[in-house]
């Protein structure tokens, strides 16, 4: 019995630490519900481009794509559901669903 509250004690104060969770541990969530990350130091390349806040999306993406190699662009309408798992290979690209140029409406980052 007293092998089983230990692990739970354990495994309780690990969850509650962020060990061995990475990604939950430092994320936040956007107001497009997609997880924001303050800070991916394990994933690989640029991770944050706020300079391309209200940029057109298809030029956010080839930008994006171009300045880090490990990461795929997907551009969405504002408000789009999405999953909320994290991924140093994702960059999320929401832009303004009545604008005919799609202008993003927040910092790209990886996710």
């Amino acid at each position: 019995m007293k092998r089983v509250t230990v692990a739970a004690f354990v495994l309780a104060s690990a969850t509650s630490l962020g060990v061995g969770i990475p990604a939950a541990a430092n994320a936040a969530v956007t107001d497009q519900g997609a997880p924001a990350q303050k800070s991916a130091s394990f994933c690989k390349g640029k991770q944050e481009w706020p300079e391309l806040a209200g940029a057109p999306a298809k030029m956010a993406k080839e930008i994006i794509e171009r300045e880090n190699p490990y990461v795929t662009a997907k551009i969405l309408p504002e408000g789009s559901p999405v999953t909320l798992d994290f991924r140093c290979d994702r960059v999320w690209l929401f832009h303004e669903v009545d604008s005919p140029q799609l202008l993003l409406v927040n910092v790209p980052r990886v996710g």
